[in-house]
């Protein structure tokens, strides 16, 4: 994708207004799961407009400071969401050789088993730790789970997760978090 030019506010609404309509059209669709008793923001994160992949963000996307949780539920297998999430931060690859190394990498990391509850039950999910960061992937209900953790977030133990009932608070939050970033707040 290439960007170019300045969108107008009023575009850049509309753009927004038909996403929030499709999230709020599939979200019945596509169970998404917040961290349970996070004090910090929570909003909207990923949304595939194709229904095969939404998230929650936990704390301040738009900071490069303080923890920060996505979790992610996927009709896709939760191990490659893993895998490309940790692909996005060590580098999107520029040809097949750096793919394929990339996928050699992650196959290489050491991962073990960690419990996570999610909406009351306790689910298997498969761990990857790394120094200020941590990756976790399971299944439950037939989607996947991803839970991807950066900048010293809390451990994987301390975490459990609970379905969310209503997904306009997490637009409502997305939306004042676009204002302030574009300066209209």
């Amino acid at each position: 994708m290439e960007i170019t030019g300045y969108l107008p506010p009023d575009e850049f609404w509309e753009m927004n207004d038909r996403l929030d309509q499709e999230v709020r059209d599939g979200a019945h669709l596509l169970p998404l799961f917040s961290v349970t008793g996070w004090d910090a923001p929570i909003m909207l994160g990923s949304w595939q407009l194709d229904g095969s992949e939404g998230g929650v963000v936990h704390g301040n996307a738009f900071s490069p400071t303080g923890p920060q949780m996505e979790v992610i539920t996927t009709t896709q297998d939760p191990h490659d969401v893993a895998r490309n999430r940790w692909r996005a931060s060590a580098g999107i690859p520029h040809n097949l050789e750096e793919l394929q190394r990339q996928d050699a990498t992650f196959g290489a990391f050491r991962s073990e088993q960690v419990t996570i509850t999610v909406g009351g039950r306790p689910v298997q999910f498969t761990l990857w730790r790394g120094t200020t960061s941590w990756l976790a992937a399971g299944t439950l209900g037939g989607f996947g789970i991803v839970i991807d953790a950066q900048r010293n977030p809390p451990s994987p133990e301390a975490v459990s997760l609970t379905r969310v009932s209503d997904v306009e608070p997490l637009l409502q939050a997305r939306r004042a978090a676009l204002k302030a970033l574009r300066g209209e707040a």
